[in-house]
């Protein structure tokens, strides 16, 4: 094998964190025997516009273990070099909350799963090869599911029902073992909750969120002013996009522990990965969890539909996928030795999907602007100067240009309307 470049020897460049000792350690770990890092080789970019809170590349890890070359090719994920735009940003709380997510609760739920014997197991989740967290040389290495054939899909476009059912599947497999555990083991479960916070809709971020969601509620209303004026939508939308809506959301995303589970928390397009057969979806896996919470399931549920799903495909399918994630929900519930009645009964996941699926609805204020975007026209996240640290100032959003935007938005809220949901 020919000798790695000099530059090819060393990570350090991209995160101090990045020793040879600690690679090492990670292949040793990942291989099960002793491995010593000797290189590193670029794979690739991901898409423009893929994240906005990381900086992310895909690589091979090289190491020898007894004269023999091993590698690992990963996903790495690094908190952004450019200090400005990691605190407009507030990037350091997001690494913290996946790391620890991928390195404390996660675990502990796939070993209470492992106690069971259950025929299909939540595993539709990365491995993590390397973590480090100190708030600013950040570091999250996961294996790069493209090697298991998982790729992404286009996110400009609604899904159609396949992906949708792969996504609920997932999520209510996910979403079942929180469910389980707090019924099984309420001691072991309510600590790692504890391990995750609130990285969105909490009072202490109102100043920093409060000028960006008058920002994206007057996109809303455009959407909705242009497609239907002179409606109830456009009544009910000016009266939902409120300043005092945040209240609501902070309700939504810190106050419903009776009926909470640790939930993805940005469950879109983007943050699932698909196996196609025949170019139709057989499975999906869930990434990035940087906005993981204890919260009721309900928050995942709707973004799901009002961030990912186009409103021909709700009118034929809203009810049919509300019904199948219930019912997987109940099924994994019942796997594990718990009675989805008495953890979450269906009568009660029908009142929190109608009291909750306006955050999902509010967030999508955020999301869909961001969705409809090309990658060419995606926002660039390097910021040159000092302007400011307030996400308004940065994240300027601007009302959609096209037809098919505006009613991409302006239709989740007729749909919220139409359903009473406000």
């Amino acid at each position: 094998m020919a000798e790695p470049a000099e530059q090819s020897k060393s990570l350090t460049h991209i995160s101090p964190a990045l020793t040879k000792e600690a690679l090492s350690e990670a292949l040793t770990k990942w291989f099960g025997e002793k491995t010593v890092f000797t290189h590193w080789e670029y794979v690739g970019n991901t898409g423009k516009g893929d994240s906005y809170l990381s900086d992310l590349i895909r690589i091979k890890i090289f190491g020898e273990s007894q004269n023999t070359t091993k590698f690992v090719q990963v996903i790495l994920k690094t908190i952004p070099k450019n200090g400005i735009r990691r605190i407009t940003y507030r990037s350091h709380e997001f690494f913290k909350n996946e790391i620890n997510f991928y390195t404390k609760v996660l675990p502990a739920l796939l070993k209470f799963q492992s106690s069971k014997n259950i025929p299909e197991p939540f595993d539709k989740h990365c491995k993590v090869f390397f973590s480090y967290c100190d708030g600013t040389n950040d570091v999250l290495s996961l294996e790069d599911e493209s090697l298991h054939g998982y790729g992404p899909t286009v996110r400009q476009k609604g899904l159609d029902y396949n992906h949708c059912k792969m996504m609920f599947k997932v999520l209510a497999q996910f979403h079942a073992l929180s469910f389980a555990m707090k019924d099984q083991l309420p001691k072991e479960f309510d600590e790692i909750s504890n391990h995750i916070f609130e990285t969105y809709y909490h009072e202490r971020l109102r100043d920093w969120y409060s000028r960006f969601w008058n920002r994206i509620c007057g996109i809303a209303i455009d959407a909705v002013e242009k497609e239907y004026p002179d409606s109830v939508y456009l009544e009910k939308v000016k009266s939902f996009a409120s300043p005092e809506r945040y209240d609501d959301l902070i309700e939504a995303a810190t106050n419903t522990k009776n009926t909470g589970v640790i939930s993805h928390g940005d469950s879109w397009t983007n943050n699932f990965l698909f196996k196609f057969v025949d170019s139709i979806p057989v499975a999906a896996k869930i990434i990035d969890f940087q906005l993981c919470r204890y919260a009721t399931p309900i928050l995942d549920v709707s973004f799901v539909i009002y961030a990912c799903t186009t409103q021909d495909l709700r009118e034929q399918y809203y009810g049919e996928l509300i019904n199948y994630y219930y019912e997987v929900l109940a099924k994994q519930i019942s796997d594990m030795g718990s009675d989805p009645n008495n953890v979450y009964s269906k009568e009660l996941f029908l009142a929190e999907l109608k009291k909750y699926s306006y955050f999902g609805l509010a967030f999508s204020f955020e999301s869909t602007p961001v969705i409809v975007l090309s990658a060419d026209d995606a926002i660039d996240m390097e910021i040159e100067d000092e302007k400011g640290t307030n996400i308004d100032d940065w994240w300027q959003l601007t009302p959609f240009k096209t037809k098919e935007g505006r009613l991409r938005e302006a239709n989740n809220i007729v749909h919220c309307v139409d359903n009473g949901y406000i």
